[in-house]
């Protein structure tokens, strides 16, 4: 890992990476997916290119922390057990050839991937413990080299057919946590100084529990067939956008 330091943001910047780490995590609280993408493309224009992914792990784990635990109660902890196994082994893998991949071609994988689970053929996705073990183990190698693999994830729990609104989004969030908390330490070990960028890090987790607050108060305001509906729409935004950067770069 090169050392990055963080350089002399200007105020304008830190404003801007704290107010969308709120306006982020308000729609990931409120529709589980969103955020993190809006929140690693802003900080792509405005940070050096080896700090945009660190930085946005720590964010993103705090924000997806507070997520789960202002839903704590909905949590399928069958599923998450088994998916922190899996990502055990994709973040060893990953560690290995962290930057080594193309991202374009992750990108174009997990879009098609999205597209696949919202508009192909309606089946049954698998529900046991392999299953989940291997998609732990797949989105935590893919979020090394992409920042935001929440999509996945999202995409992924949403097939499930017994789980509400709340506890897709808090499901999602604890596994997300744990994701971007092991990107957190895998980046740490490889050197990052991840404390030149505390001021920015600590203000933008301040801000996006804040977001997170009001995005689980909006959750519980919408109706669930609106929510698939939306959550639909947002997928294939998202899908949409990953392409348009993969072939942009």
């Amino acid at each position: 890992m090169v050392d990055v330091a963080a350089p002399e943001l200007g105020t304008l910047a830190f404003v801007i990476v704290c107010v969308v780490s709120f306006l982020g995590s308000a729609i990931t609280a409120a529709f589980s997916i969103g955020g993190g993408l809006l929140l690693i493309g802003t900080m792509s224009a405005l940070l050096p290119p080896a700090a945009v992914i660190p930085v946005h792990a720590v964010v993103m784990t705090g924000s997806n922390a507070g997520r789960s635990g202002l839903l704590l109660s909905h949590v399928d902890w069958r599923i998450i057990g088994w998916f922190a196994a899996g990502a055990l082994v994709g973040g060893i893998v990953g560690a290995q050839v962290v930057l080594s991949l193309d991202p374009s071609i992750l990108r174009l994988s997990i879009a098609g991937f999205i597209l696949f689970t919202q508009w192909g053929p309606k089946f049954a996705l698998p529900t046991g413990a392999p299953f989940f073990a291997l998609a732990g183990s797949l989105s935590m190698f893919l979020t090394l080299f992409v920042g935001a693999s929440g999509p996945f994830i999202t995409a992924i729990l949403s097939r499930i057919p017994e789980f509400s609104r709340q506890a897709l989004i808090a499901t999602a969030g604890a596994c997300m946590t744990l994701q971007h908390g092991g990107k957190v330490m895998i980046f740490g070990l490889a050197g990052f100084p991840y404390s030149d960028w505390l001021p920015l890090m600590a203000t933008a987790l301040a801000a996006g529990f804040a977001g997170t607050f009001l995005g689980t108060r909006i959750l519980k305001r919408i109706d669930e067939a609106f929510f698939r509906k939306a959550l639909k729409a947002v997928l294939t935004a998202l899908a949409a956008w990953l392409v348009w950067l993969a072939f942009s770069e």
